[in-house]
């Protein structure tokens, strides 16, 4: 944690960039001592609330496209490395394909707001060959309230930032039943549109 609080105090918006990209490409630096941190500069006048959000949401998807990428390139054939035996493995990259046509939009968007999920989303995504447009509109509406939610949280509790890292379970609770809600709407979008196409 000191690492990545002394980088940024260093470095300012680059390092903010750079930790932001190396989260989202599965690296384990929690969001919450980045964007957190990144909050407390903005309350110390270092940072500005904006730019903040939007430097931190672009190395974002930035990051989570390069892990898509990683995915989309390499897992595939990992992948079928690892499970050619019995022919199991092209089946399972189509079941999961057809898994991501029918529950990936809602999967990645939900995901994207899930503490230690969201940036793991993208890796399979990019396996399954999610379209890459819908994954951006996608990944930014997950990424965006994330990233203002802890900028500004870190901003409103100053020199007490780190209690984002003190109440992460209870963040995650919160992150769930909204997850768990979006979930809900969507089940009952396609149970609907299912009886209207009948």
């Amino acid at each position: 944690m000191d690492i990545i609080i002394t980088f940024l105090s260093d470095w300012g918006y680059l390092a903010l960039f750079i930790c932001m990209v190396l989260e989202n490409m599965n690296i384990p630096i929690p969001s919450e001592i980045i964007l957190g941190f990144a909050g407390f500069l903005v309350s110390q006048n270092i940072f500005s609330f904006w730019p903040t959000v939007i430097i931190g949401t672009i190395a974002g998807i930035a990051g989570s496209l390069l892990s898509y990428y990683m995915g989309f390139k390499g897992g595939r054939g990992l992948i079928l490395k690892h499970t050619a035996k019995g022919g199991l493995g092209a089946k399972k990259l189509i079941a999961a394909k057809d898994w991501f046509e029918n529950y990936g939009a809602v999967a990645i968007l939900t995901g994207r707001l899930l503490p230690g999920v969201r940036t793991f989303i993208s890796l399979p995504a990019g396996i399954a060959q999610f379209p890459l447009p819908e994954f951006l509109i996608l990944t930014l509406a997950g990424t965006v309230p994330w990233t203002i939610f802890l900028v500004y949280a870190g901003s409103l509790l100053g020199h007490n930032w780190h209690l984002l890292l003190d109440y992460k379970l209870e963040i995650a609770g919160v992150c769930l039943v909204i997850v768990i809600l979006i979930v809900l709407g969507y089940h009952f979008y396609l149970k609907r549109k299912h009886h209207e196409n009948q």
